[in-house]
């Protein structure tokens, strides 16, 4: 089922760059009714959507309160503006399909014989190691070195697009969770994921759409014939997700704990997270505070607000270079990073950052700080989310781009260091792990704690580095990375 963008006056359908500015316009019009009428009418939106979201990112910190008002205004429209093909709100929608608990997917659960992995980071680097290159904030440290790992099957963890390369469903099945997984309908990807199940200790909920059944009982297929028929599209059967997930919430009594990991090209990412967004909304005015978390993977290259020891660490590390190193910024042009200071009305010092990148598009932008005002919103109703700040890592969606391959390749000579998607992986799920097991806490002292406290960029946030310089002469320097096979 096909899913549009529309005009919620006229009815007519619209395209991904008037619904960015129609939704970055709408967060802004209680707080700046001024700033909200220029980004309405933004020119030359996919050359200017970076600052754009930057402004927006510095209002969302102004205040104590500004957080959320951004955040409700900006979700309204943004659920206003999504429609299915019959023209009904994809929200009203996916609301609809839970409540009447639609009974179009079976289930099977297949329980692994492995033997149980302790829950570790993997890769030779400390925590220590990483947190000195400026890689990620110390917090991690406590994090993963307090981390109860016998506490994994506490929860289920239901994952959407649990499949992709980046999800945690893998190491999750390894130290002996339990996950549910939404995936697209592909015979390769779940023979993998059924066979990891098989050898792991945990417990994977496999969905299968009943009329693919064709009458035949999901209880008696063979792995292969499993596969063949397994998965759900996220976008195409989201009210089947709906109530997969109705059925879930109904007959677990553990904890449900809702991470969205889709990712897809250009529009069809809004259209990938709006459903993510729909099911998070939906199970969160559902089901109790108790019995529900949301998590995301949260990007570094957007921008933020941070504390300002951030521009002040980055200021006496630019001043501090080596005389050689000098020189060799100066030959590749590369300028100091000068992130924006201001002080809120709480009189709280902070920085705005802006490591974006132009190559992700704007599409890609508004799916991501569509997770963050969610964020922003359910922690305000002291609801437990976790949205952890995972870096840019040797994927291979990423190694598909040869121009990414290249920035890569030249990325830790500048200070900006990709993870080993591996250890990228085994980090966030520890740390999902570990904030599952915590209790709900705000920093009021430091707003941004919801996404600073834990941030793992591999160097993007602390970069010395003008970021638009720092994506430069990273693909420069390593432009025979260009040329290397994905």
């Amino acid at each position: 089922m096909a899913l549009k963008f529309i005009d919620p006056i006229s009815g007519e359908q619209i395209g991904s760059t008037s619904l960015g500015r129609a939704v970055l316009s709408a967060a802004m019009s209680n707080l700046d009714s001024s700033l909200s009428n220029s980004l309405s009418n933004q020119p030359d939106w996919r050359k200017t959507y970076q600052s754009a979201f930057a402004c927006v990112a510095q209002a969302e910190f102004s205040s104590s309160t500004s957080m959320l008002e951004v955040a409700t205004q900006g979700l309204i429209e943004f659920e206003s503006r999504v429609v299915t093909e019959s023209g009904e709100l994809l929200v009203d929608a996916v609301r609809n399909a839970w409540r009447l608990s639609k009974d179009l997917v079976a289930t099977v659960v297949i329980k692994g014989s492995g033997e149980k992995l302790i829950p570790k980071v993997c890769g030779t680097e400390t925590l220590e190691q990483m947190t000195q290159k400026h890689m990620a904030e110390s917090g991690i440290i406590a994090a993963i070195n307090d981390l109860d790992k016998s506490r994994v099957d506490e929860d289920l963890l239901i994952a959407l697009a649990g499949g992709a390369e980046y999800s945690p469903s893998r190491p999750w099945l390894d130290w002996g969770g339990s996950v549910a997984i939404v995936a697209r309908p592909r015979v390769e990807l779940w023979q993998e994921l059924i066979s990891r199940a098989r050898y792991s200790a945990g417990t994977l909920y496999v969905p299968v759409l009943k009329s693919k059944l064709k009458g035949a009982d999901s209880q008696t297929l063979d792995d292969d014939e499993l596969a063949r028929i397994a998965g759900l599209d996220l976008v195409n059967d989201f009210e089947a997700a709906s109530g997969w997930l109705a059925t879930l919430a109904r007959t677990e009594t553990r904890r449900l704990v809702l991470g969205s990991y889709a990712y897809a090209p250009g529009a069809k990412h809004i259209e990938a997270q709006a459903v993510q967004h729909c099911l998070g909304r939906v199970m969160t005015e559902s089901l109790p505070k108790s019995r529900v978390v949301l998590t995301w993977l949260a990007t570094p290259t957007d921008s933020h607000v941070v504390p300002v020891e951030f521009a002040e660490d980055i200021k006496s590390r630019f001043a501090s270079r080596s005389l050689l190193t000098k020189f060799r910024d100066f030959f590749y042009g590369a300028r100091e990073n000068k992130p924006t200071l201001f002080t809120n009305a709480n009189g709280i010092a902070l920085a705005l950052i802006d490591p974006s990148s132009s190559v992700q598009g704007s599409s890609y932008a508004l799916a991501k700080r569509v997770q963050r005002w969610m964020a922003y919103q359910q922690q305000a109703a002291d609801r437990k989310v976790i949205y952890l700040v995972s870096p840019p890592a040797y994927t291979d969606s990423v190694l598909s781009y040869r121009i990414l391959r290249a920035s890569y390749h030249g990325a830790p000579h500048f200070g900006l260091f990709p993870y080993k998607t591996d250890v990228a992986i085994s980090l966030a799920t520890c740390l999902l792990l570990s904030e599952l097991s915590s209790p709900i806490a705000v920093d009021k002292s430091n707003p941004t704690a919801i996404f600073s406290r834990l941030a793992v960029h591999a160097g993007l946030w602390r970069s010395i580095y003008k970021p638009s310089d720092l994506w430069r002469i990273s693909t420069v320097r390593g432009i025979l990375g260009y040329f290397k096979k994905a």
